[in-house]
């Protein structure tokens, strides 16, 4: 085993992306390296197919190949089985074998790169893929799937264990959120594309939002709507930034207490304008 794991919305796309201290240098795409106008490849994991959806939806405005990645063995059909399966993975540090491990990229220049987040990080199978192969010199778009966050965690961990690729800004989106029919994610995919091309990076994106502050009882209560199903992670706001859209961002800086660990969280909200529907959680990052 030669590598293994350390642990937006539609009108606010870009805006969402922001930093975190987890990132602590810029994505940017080298000048010798233009996404888009080169050859590009989508390579993805899709447990219960929105990793797929997402995927697809890349390629598609690309115009660029899919190639899913197939485990030998599928996972069980309950969540809870899956769950301890990919507990037990993880643990054992055994990676699941895939029918399409080892992938002739030669022909590639820019690789997206997907997966479903599973405990914090990308599911087991994108391991075995990053084992398989080696990205090095290529531009590396990542982007999951969540239930909660690990879009700049697993990004992170990806450029970790890829150091001679270019790996850029990544993309991320809630299940909740890919699967609402009031998300447009084809603008959102668009968006996120044309920040890549123009270069932009986690540090630049966080610019768009005010001054930390304080949190206001109204903050509060954007926070409490947003975060009502997500009472196991335990969090704790302590500051707020927002920006005005077409609608309101936040991003409450917390602490959390969850999977037995206590640790600070970045959670990013958006609120709609007035009769357009309640707050919606974008993602937790640690």
């Amino acid at each position: 085993m030669k590598k293994f794991f350390g642990i937006l919305g539609a009108v606010a796309a870009l805006a969402m992306m922001t930093a975190c201290d987890e990132q602590k240098k810029d994505s940017q795409v080298p000048a010798d390296a233009q996404v888009g106008l080169q050859k590009n490849a989508v390579i993805y994991f899709s447990q219960t197919g929105t990793t797929k959806k997402v995927a697809e939806e890349f390629a598609r405005q690309l115009g660029a190949e899919t190639i899913e990645l197939k485990k030998v063995d599928p996972y069980p059909s309950t969540y809870d089985s899956t769950i301890a399966a990919v507990r037990a993975e993880r643990e054992s540090k055994n990676w699941p074998a895939l029918a399409n491990a080892k992938l002739d990229l030669s022909k590639y220049d820019t690789l997206y790169v997907g997966a479903p987040i599973m405990f914090g990080f990308y599911a087991p199978p994108m391991y075995t893929f990053l084992d398989s192969n080696d990205l090095s010199g290529k531009v590396v778009v990542p982007f999951c799937t969540y239930g909660s966050g690990g879009r700049l965690a697993s990004a992170k961990e990806l450029a970790s264990m890829e150091p001679d690729a270019h790996v850029v800004l990544s993309y991320g989106i809630s299940n909740r959120r890919a699967n609402n029919p009031d998300v447009n994610l084809t603008e959102e995919i668009e968006k996120h594309i044309a920040a890549v091309r123009a270069g932009a990076s986690e540090r630049q994106m966080v610019g768009a939002y005010g001054e930390s502050r304080l949190p206001t009882e109204e903050d509060l209560a954007v926070f409490a709507e947003a975060t009502k199903d997500y009472a196991y992670l335990n969090l704790t706001p302590l500051t707020v930034s927002s920006q005005v859209v077409a609608g309101m961002n936040y991003i409450f800086q917390c602490h959390m207490k969850a999977f037995g660990e206590e640790l600070a969280a970045s959670v990013k909200i958006f609120k709609p304008l007035p009769g357009r529907g309640p707050a919606q959680l974008i993602s937790v990052d640690k």
